[in-house]
């Protein structure tokens, strides 16, 4: 089993930012008609933040050897994605304000290779000369081995979105390492609005610690994005979009006290997922299971350490640190592998078991393959399968699984209205499956015990290829880092 990178740095959970919370973030709120307390009559604060974020993961998938399953290296996983958030924070009263933040994604781009992380140690299946090389003890995996193209997920030669004239045919090399290359995206998927309450205060009353509650709601406004491989006569709008499709409701606290130079802090939130009206988060019945979006909560601590601070300017220098933990929970996502599923002949299904003619994903595999360079030609590879076949979606239902991460950022107060930080947020997820759709629920047809395959009992969402106990995939050794930037000015 591989090793986390360990409890690296983390998630922004600043609740009303992206990024990690400073301390002065934090317990941060407007506070209007308030003059004897900050001589604003209205408080207002805005603020503008750009973020890179990096992820890394590896693609594992079950493979039965030995009478037991094992998980076998296959692919590995980047993205790269850069955002710029405005928000505005409005105080309606002492200690009370709304805030309104609208990320906006500027490019998001994805690519898939062959797990080749042991580099001039690799031993491939087919390996050259190396002496001592013994079939099953690959430590590598290119196209001979790779479970993605054994099981026709991925084509043979790869899909390259980049390549919109012949996608199918751009990494026809045997030692290519790319397989997959996804489209760009761009755009919005949600709308940050929520409330901040101050509880305490301690600049109000100095033996009091500085304590906020807030409500968030978080309301999708883009489209979903979906994926589709028939790029060569048409660019499909989905294929670029980001939205997800789902709103997001919750609650959250933060505390802090300032100790002379220290100022330790501690949040938690809590957001319940729901499917957004437009989505690709589909509900097919009862037997499905899982139909939304996987929820969170999740709990950060650290301290701000100021070196240096100068009152009577309202200038100040600080160091944050800050560790944090998230559960995601109970439902469905667009996983790291959502795009590789996406589209593919070999996940080709019915949606509604039981209760038509019926859908042979075999041939609208042999279709495919029959047209490699184009899946679409001669009717297309989900006609191929039969009348009641639908291509899949991509989304799955994942397991639950927790991320941890570490913060180490920059404060600068330049003035009494204008604030800057900057830093580096790292954080890896616990190894967790992303294909675990349930068999179904056979009480449907009578014995609850026993899903009756080809009926009605069926989960409508599940795919034996990637869903079977020896056929799913897991992903494991995440490795995010999030360099972020943020200028606030407050009036």
């Amino acid at each position: 089993m591989r090793k986390l990178f360990g409890f690296l740095p983390v998630f922004g959970l600043v609740m009303g930012l992206s990024q990690v919370a400073n301390a002065a973030e934090v317990t941060r709120v407007a506070s209007s008609f308030d003059q004897d307390f900050n001589g604003n009559a209205f408080d207002l604060h805005f603020g503008v933040s750009y973020d890179f974020d990096f992820k890394k993961a590896a693609i594992l998938r079950e493979w039965g050897a030995g009478g037991k399953n094992n998980l076998a290296r296959d692919l590995v996983y980047r993205q790269f994605r850069h955002t710029v958030t405005p928000t505005i924070e409005i105080g309606l009263w002492h200690d009370l304000s709304v805030y309104v933040s609208l990320p906006v994604v500027v490019s998001d781009n994805r690519n898939y290779e062959f797990d080749q992380e042991e580099g001039g140690d690799c031993v491939f299946p087919q390996n050259p000369s190396t002496t001592n090389y013994n079939p099953g003890s690959a430590t590598c995996v290119n196209k001979t081995n790779s479970t993605s193209i054994r099981d026709g997920i991925v084509p043979r030669d790869g899909f390259d979105a980049f390549e919109d004239t012949s996608p199918y045919s751009q990494f026809t090399d045997p030692e290519t390492d790319m397989i997959f290359r996804s489209p760009t995206r761009r755009g919005l998927d949600q709308l940050h609005v929520g409330m901040k309450i101050g509880l305490l205060s301690q600049a109000r009353k100095s033996h009091l610690p500085n304590w906020l509650l807030g409500l968030e709601g978080r309301f999708a406004i883009g489209k979903p994005m979906t994926f589709s491989r028939s790029i060569q006569t048409d660019d499909p709008a989905g294929n670029h979009r980001v939205g997800r499709g789902i709103h997001e409701l919750g609650v959250w606290t933060a505390l802090s006290r300032r100790y002379r130079w220290l100022e330790p802090f501690f949040g938690a939130h809590w957001r319940q997922s729901l499917r957004a009206g437009s989505t690709q988060f589909d509900n097919w019945g009862s037997t499905q299971g899982d139909v939304n979006p996987q929820s969170e909560t999740g709990a950060y601590f650290g301290a701000e350490i100021i070196p240096w601070e100068n009152k009577t300017q309202n200038k100040k220098f600080s160091i944050v640190l800050t560790g944090s933990a998230v559960l995601h929970y109970n439902g469905r996502a667009y996983s790291e592998v959502w795009e590789l599923l996406s589209d593919s002949p070999a996940l080709v299904g019915d949606y509604s078991p039981g209760n038509g003619q019926g859908c042979n994903p075999a041939d609208s595999l042999a279709h495919a393959a029959a047209n490699p360079l184009d899946p679409e030609a001669n009717g297309g590879y989900v006609a191929a399968g039969g009348q009641d076949c639908a291509a899949f979606n991509g989304i799955t239902t994942i397991d639950d699984y927790s991320t941890f991460g570490l913060n180490a950022g920059l404060n600068f107060h330049m003035s009494k209205v204008a604030r800057l930080n900057f830093g580096v947020d790292m954080s890896t997820d616990t190894r967790h499956f992303v294909t675990t759709a349930s068999r179904g629920d056979g009480a449907v047809s009578g014995d609850p015990d026993l899903v009756e395959p080809d009926s009605a009992d069926v989960n409508p969402v599940r795919r034996d290829v990637v869903d079977n106990i020896g056929r799913r995939y897991a992903v494991d050794d995440v490795f995010n880092v999030n360099a972020y930037f943020n200028f606030i000015v407050t009036f």
